[in-house]
């Protein structure tokens, strides 16, 4: 599937509404006749699905900017000069509303959620073999629709919501509706999804499709649109559920068993050594653990534009993967989160120019820009992934070294530029969801199950004895380290509503204990933070596109 999706692609935008103009919603068709002729078959079906797959691509960056790195697991250095990524990191809330990432998830988002629209709207009168398949395809169109929306409504609140292809008469009188709406669409969808998929995603040939979302995969983001919706800001605590209406969190702590269940008795998408969990994160471990996961491939422009943002400065990234490979912002992971995170007890021997320091906990080797080569000219190790130092992260870079470390060869010369790297990103993991059921059973015999199948595989240690607060923290920070760099954080401060005092308290750290010099500026940053922040603004772009259409959010 992950090679298909270029070409799928093609036929999307030919076939297909898409965002040529500022905004989806008030862009008409290139080709209505296109369209119309396009929609004749199961096989022009399964190409517009997988080309809504490929729209997935850039969301990974999203991930990393908007949300882990504005959370209190990254930290962006002082720039001399502001960028898109620094703009959100240190709630630039001025700039913010002409950002260009903020502006392109917007765009991306509804591109994805058009192309879904079109799909589902005409689906239904191609005729296939079976109804059962055609649900599938349906499906399948209809959770990734929710998957955006979900985005769309953690990320800007009010949002235009629109199921079915606009006219242009149609978009223009399209309003922003309230959260509330758009959660009850997003749970429809996800039902609709959890009815009709599969175990295993088939195509209307009846063969099974790696890649694509599965039963699964539905009951687990369902579960956590309900924890999401169960929190600060909404308190949405009913909704429509699989049994009828009933309490969210309940719903969701019954869909997150039934994905563990289904995991452990079919020896799914769980990794029983520490090893194995590193290796997931190459590209070898594309499509075979993750519940789900967005396609990359090692072609221009296919590849993952998360990775080349995932070390910090320049000199760190030409270290190990050359130039024009990486992209050079400061983005480190929050200095009290890495001491804590890394200690090691000596180094590793992996080249005679290359060293790596052995962590107490396995997963730091795997998720942190850590290593020190060897400096011949000066005869110094150049050292990173030690505490006390801005440590990038490098889950998601497969620069050589990392490579060496768990055995396999380089793939440096096939990385020609930025848009190069392959490995997959994850969107749903099991253990995401152990943990989540966990916070809601608490320090019970289940939730010191979940929480030490996790623990105990990366530290050999057993957690144990805890009242439920001390269990509660535990959960938390096991989610910071097993998911760092995954852009889960933001979202658990934000249902929890710790956002305000987890920043304000890392601007406060780096002011008093690591730059006092540059003190002022971060205490600074840190008065820009409140709880109307919780949200970006509307893009500017939009709501220029027609005066008094969109009412932008409070604070910007």
């Amino acid at each position: 599937m992950k090679r298909f999706i270029k070409y799928a692609l093609l036929a999307l935008s030919v076939a297909l509404l898409t965002n040529s103009c500022d905004n989806y919603l008030t862009t008409p068709s290139q080709s209505q006749m296109t369209i119309e002729n396009f929609y004749n078959s199961p096989k022009e079906v399964d190409q517009a699905l997988t080309g809504i797959y490929g729209t997935l691509k850039p969301f990974s960056k999203y991930y990393f900017g908007m949300s882990e790195l504005r959370s209190d697991n990254m930290f962006e250095i002082k720039e001399s000069r502001g960028n898109d990524y620094s703009e959100c990191a240190q709630f630039d809330n001025s700039n913010l509303v002409d950002n260009g990432l903020v502006k392109s998830c917007w765009d991306d988002h509804y591109t994805l959620i058009a192309a879904a629209n079109v799909m589902i709207d005409k689906i239904q009168k191609v005729s296939f073999s079976s109804d059962e398949i055609k649900k599938q395809y349906e499906a399948e169109a209809r959770f990734l629709r929710a998957l955006s929306y979900f985005d769309l409504v953690r990320f800007y609140g009010r949002v235009p919501l629109s199921l079915h292809t606009l006219s242009v008469d149609e978009a223009f009188s399209l309003k922003q509706s309230e959260p509330q709406l758009i959660y009850e669409a997003i749970v429809d969808d996800l039902l609709f999804a959890c009815e009709n998929l599969q175990m295993e995603a088939i195509d209307y040939n009846g063969d099974i499709q790696q890649g694509r979302v599965t039963k699964m995969a539905a009951y687990a983001l369902l579960g956590k649109v309900y924890m999401q919706m169960a929190g600060y800001p909404y308190y949405i605590t009913e909704s429509k559920t699989p049994n009828g209406n009933g309490d969210t969190k309940e719903a969701a702590k019954q869909l997150f068993k039934s994905v563990i269940d289904y995991a452990f008795t079919h020896n799914k998408y769980w990794t029983s050594t520490a090893d194995e969990w590193g290796k997931q994160f190459f590209s070898e471990g594309d499509n075979k653990t993750f519940i789900f996961e967005i396609q990359y491939t090692n072609e221009k422009n296919q590849g993952n534009p998360y990775t080349p943002l995932s070390r910090g400065g320049n000199t760190d990234g030409d270290q190990y993967v050359g130039a024009n490979k990486t992209n050079g912002y400061h983005t480190y992971i929050e200095r009290q989160l890495a001491n804590t995170f890394l200690a090691f007890n000596g180094y590793e021997i992996v080249t005679k120019d290359y060293q790596i320091p052995i962590y107490s906990d396995k997963r730091a080797a795997y998720t942190v820009f850590i290593g020190s080569t060897f400096d011949e000219e000066t005869s110094i190790w150049q050292t990173s992934g030690t505490a006390e130092y801005n440590n990038p992260i490098s889950k998601f870079l497969e620069h050589t070294y990392r490579r060496l470390y768990v055995g396999y060869t380089s793939i440096d010369d096939n990385i020609i530029d930025t848009s190069y790297w392959p490995q997959n990103f994850p969107i749903l993991r099991i253990e995401d969801v152990m943990l989540l059921y966990a916070e809601l059973v608490g320090n019970t015999a289940e939730g010191y199950e979940m929480l030490n199948r996790i623990h105990e595989r990366a530290t050999g240690v057993k957690l144990e004895g805890m009242s439920l607060e001390e269990f509660q923290e535990a959960v938390k920070m096991e989610r910071r380290y097993e998911l760092l760099g995954e852009g889960h954080r933001w979202f658990d401060q934000i249902r929890q509503n710790t956002f305000v005092n987890d920043t304000q308290s890392k601007f406060y750290y780096y002011a008093n204990e690591i730059e006092p010099d540059n003190a002022d500026i971060y205490k600074a940053y840190a008065a820009r933070v409140s709880q109307k922040y919780h949200i970006y603004p509307i893009p500017l772009s939009q709501i220029q596109i027609y005066t008094g259409l969109y009412t932008q959010n409070e604070g910007y």
